[in-house]
């Protein structure tokens, strides 16, 4: 740009500023290296959010390191007080950790996020918003037996201010039953309390988020069966589908891909787009799992196209997932 001859390099370009129209932006090394020590010191907040946006697009296209955008979106988290803003960032969080980093960073990623997340919990004020979704986030991300301790207790009412009402109660049963830490009668105690849709729903989750082999084998069966309605459906898959199981569900990719036809042919639409998409091994993102992938869509190029559709979108995450892992590496 001509206009720029002669001028200063600038510590941060950031172009689009105010978000005046509809672009894919990228940064120079130079304000990279910016975002990296000072994303939370931006005061203005849209300016801050483009530029959280566009380094999160550019884990994605492997061009940034998970590593590194988990570092300054950590420092940046704990001064943001925007609840939309800090509900999408806790998410991408974790895809960083489970689907964009090395797996070999993976551990030491996953204490550096809940430790600040953690920090973030314990910052935020009592009875607020942020302390609410920070308590939920730090429940999904405790990692230490000393954070999963606090689970519980943070269960059993000592966070001050906190309301631990039904929904937060199963969020934080969910996040021990995940990690091996409840009991088949605490969440049947759960159910007791709570006997809702919801609280039915959540209590199918929480059998299916059990770390065993008979677990997943059951929440398989019953996903493979007819009798359950959508909605159970989708909470046997949300507890089956868990990147802390990966160990648990490798078995499971040879048969999804093997019963993929016969699924989406006995099947209505919206059970076998549903079992599509939310069954697809995208926690078991290897190479191999890729040729997998890409070897049944070569072997049934007549398959019904709504059905290669989904595999393929499944196949062009894994490919970005491989990439991004690559460049964290």
């Amino acid at each position: 740009i001509s206009e720029l001859v002669g001028e200063k390099v600038a510590d941060l370009l950031l172009i689009n500023d105010g978000d005046l129209a509809f672009a894919k932006i990228r940064f120079d090394e130079r304000s990279i290296a910016t975002l990296k020590d000072h994303l939370a010191d931006i005061q203005d907040p849209l300016a801050k959010v483009l530029c959280w946006s566009a380094t999160w697009s550019m884990v994605r296209d492997a061009e940034l390191s998970a590593s590194d955008w988990i570092k300054m979106t950590l420092d940046a988290l704990l001064v943001e007080h925007d609840m939309d803003v800090i509900f999408i960032i806790v998410a991408q969080l974790a895809t960083a950790i489970e689907n964009y980093a090395h797996p070999t960073h993976r551990p030491a990623l996953r204490t550096q996020v809940a430790i600040g997340i953690e920090k973030a919990l314990d910052q935020s004020p009592a009875g607020s918003d942020l302390q609410l979704q920070f308590a939920r986030s730090f429940a999904a991300f405790a990692d230490s037996p000393a954070q999963q301790d606090r689970v519980r207790s943070i269960l059993e009412g000592s966070l001050e201010g906190l309301e631990v009402d039904a929904n937060l109660r199963w969020a934080l049963l969910n996040a021990l039953v995940e990690q091996g830490l409840a009991t088949r009668t605490e969440i049947d105690a759960e159910l007791e309390r709570d006997s809702t849709l919801d609280g039915q729903l959540a209590h199918a989750e929480c059998l299916a988020s059990v770390p065993s082999s008979e677990a997943k084998a059951l929440a398989w069966k019953q996903v493979m069966g007819d009798e359950l309605s959508i909605s159970f459906r989708a909470a046997n898959l949300r507890g089956f589908q868990r990147a802390a199981h990966r160990e648990l569900l490798a078995e499971y990719v040879d048969k999804f891909f093997d019963c993929l036809l016969t699924y989406w042919d006995e099947k209505s639409y919206e059970v076998a787009n549903q079992f599509v998409t939310a069954a697809f091994p995208k926690f078991i993102n290897t190479q191999a799992t890729l040729d997998k992938a890409r070897t049944w869509l070569t072997t049934n190029a007549d398959a019904p196209a709504g059905l290669r559709r989904f595999v393929s979108e499944g196949a062009d995450t894994l490919e970005r997932d491989l990439a991004a892992q690559a460049k964290d590496a």
